[in-house]
């Protein structure tokens, strides 16, 4: 019986309605995928396999974007890293951040 990362069945279950994008995700059942300091990490066990996670990207992006898991997704290959994938949430907007960033002097000023 296999048993796979809680990350890995709940990836899969965000999809368990849409039989084509579960099939492109078939990949994740080679993988070993594991999250710390909000890094999804990857490992797979060949380049092959590494590349169709790159490929299918936009598709692992989706859960940890809406479940708010990680900031990006790092993708390994024999134990190096093979690409960094930056998750851009629409949630955090930059603006909202740049009202913060402004000297206190200038946002209190009359």
């Amino acid at each position: 019986m296999n048993w796979y990362s809680q990350l890995t069945q709940l990836i899969l279950s965000f999809y368990r309605e849409d039989p084509a994008q579960l099939q492109r995700l078939e990949f994740l059942h080679r993988c070993k995928v594991s999250r710390r300091w909000g890094v999804v990490r990857i490992h797979c066990r060949d380049s092959e396999t590494a590349n169709l996670a790159i490929a299918a990207s936009y598709l692992l992006k989706e859960p940890m974007v809406q479940l708010r898991l990680a900031q990006e997704i790092k993708v390994f290959a024999k134990g190096e890293v093979v690409q960094t994938l930056p998750i851009a949430s629409p949630k955090l907007r930059p603006q909202f951040w740049m009202k913060w960033a402004t000297p206190t002097r200038q946002r209190y000023a009359s």
